[in-house]
C-alpha cells in the first residue's frame, strides 16, 4: 500500500523525543495528562529482541512533521501493535492510520515463519475504552475486543496503615547487585497465572529482564518478601518513585506472590506496606495497572486496599493463524 504526498520510514534512535512528542499530544486530548515518558519508548526500542527497522513506521507530512507512528512489540506469538495518529488528523485521515494497519499486519504476519507451525498467531492491540475512534479503527482493520484492563489508583491523603506481614516473613529492599536473577525467578514463576503470559525460553526472557532492570531498578523502591531463612523471594513489590513525570505520584509495575507462597495474606500485606513506603517517600498518589478478570483475583484485593479504578482499557484481537494457544488464558 503506497502513501502519497508522505515520507514513511523506520524510528532511530534520535526520533525518541519526536515520537514521545505525538504521543503526548494524543494523550492530552484523550485523557487530559501526558502517558508515557521517553525512558518507555527507550526501553522498548533498546530490548534485544526488538529491531527498529523492522518493527516500527514514521509517517511524515509534506512539511516534514509527525503525523503517524505504528509499532510492533512484544511476543513473536502474539504481538502487540500500537498506532499513534496525530490529533489534527482525527476525523480527517483517510490514508496514514489505514497504511500504518496494513504495514502492522504484514509485519506481524511475518512472525508465522519465527514459531512453530502448529502454533497460533494473533496480533493484538490495547485501547482507551472511551476512544471511540480508535476502537472502529481496530474494528476496521479486523480487530475484536477479548478482555479488559483498568489503571487504579489510591490517594493519600495521611499516612497509611501498614500491618506487619504474616508471621515467618520479613519485608526488605532489593539490592541492585544480588538480587536480580532471585526476583526475576519470582516474577516468572508469579506470571504463570497472568492472563497473555507466554513462557519464552529462560535465556531469551531473561535477557530482557536483564535490560528493564538496568534502566529502571529502583533503589529505594523495589521490595522484597522473603522467609525468615532468607532462603528465597516470596513476594515482590517493584515500586517506581515517579509516574509520568509527577513526583507525587508512585506507581507499582509488579506485585507478585510465588505460587508456593500464596494464600498467606502476602499480597495485600505486601501492598499497604508499598502504599506506606511511598507515602514516606512523599508520594500521595499510587496507581498500577490489572487484568480486570485477573486469574488471581487482583482486582478485588486491589479495592479491599482502597484503589479505585482510573481508567479502562479494552484489548483487541485479530488471529493470523489458528493453532496451539501458548498463552496463559485461564480456561
Amino acid at each position: 500500500m503506497m502513501l502519497a504526498d508522505h515520507t514513511v520510514r523506520p524510528a532511530a534512535m534520535a526520533d525518541a523525543e519526536t515520537v514521545l512528542a505525538l504521543y503526548h499530544a494524543v494523550s492530552l486530548v484523550l485523557v487530559g495528562e501526558i502517558e508515557e515518558e521517553i525512558e518507555d519508548i527507550l526501553l522498548e526500542w533498546e530490548d534485544l529482541e526488538f529491531n527498529l527497522a523492522n518493527d516500527t513506521r514514521l509517517v511524515f507530512n509534506g512539511e516534514g512533521r509527525l503525523v503517524g507512528y505504528g509499532v510492533i512489540s512484544g511476543h513473536l506469538e502474539y504481538p502487540f501493535l500500537d498506532i499513534y495518529i496525530h490529533p489534527d488528523l482525527w476525523g480527517k485521515d483517510a490514508a496514514v492510520e489505514p497504511f500504518l494497519f496494513a504495514w502492522a499486519q504484514t509485519r506481524a504476519r511475518e512472525n508465522a515463519a519465527l514459531i512453530p507451525p502448529d502454533h497460533r498467531l494473533a496480533l493484538r492491540a490495547y485501547t482507551h475504552s472511551h476512544d471511540l475512534r480508535y476502537k472502529a479503527s481496530l474494528e476496521a482493520a479486523g480487530l475484536r475486543t477479548i478482555r479488559h484492563s483498568f489503571q487504579m489508583v489510591i490517594h493519600l491523603d495521611a499516612p497509611p496503615s501498614a500491618p506487619p506481614l504474616p508471621e515467618g516473613f520479613r519485608l526488605r529492599i532489593a539490592s541492585r547487585d544480588e538480587d536480580w536473577q532471585p526476583i526475576y525467578d519470582a516474577r516468572r514463576d508469579a506470571w504463570r497465572d497472568h492472563f497473555g503470559f507466554v513462557e519464552d525460553e529462560y535465556e531469551k526472557d531473561f535477557g530482557s529482564w536483564k535490560h528493564f532492570w538496568d534502566r529502571f531498578f529502583a533503589p529505594r523502591g523495589w521490595l522484597v518478601v522473603e522467609p525468615d531463612d532468607g532462603s528465597t523471594v516470596a513476594a515482590i513489590c517493584l515500586c517506581m518513585p515517579t509516574h509520568n513525570g509527577d513526583e507525587t505520584y508512585g506507581w507499582i509495575t509488579t506485585l507478585a506472590v510465588r505460587r508456593a507462597y500464596r494464600q498467606r495474606g502476602l499480597a495485600s500485606a505486601l501492598l499497604r506496606q508499598a502504599f506506606a513506603h511511598l507515602y514516606a517517600m512523599g508520594r500521595r498518589s499510587v496507581g498500577l495497572g490489572v487484568d480486570a478478570s485477573s486469574l488471581t483475583n487482583a482486582v478485588r484485593l486491589y479495592e479491599k486496599a482502597g484503589m479505585h479504578v482510573k481508567q479502562q482499557y479494552d484489548l483487541y484481537e485479530l488471529e493470523l493463524r489458528p493453532g496451539i494457544d501458548t498463552a496463559v488464558t485461564g480456561t
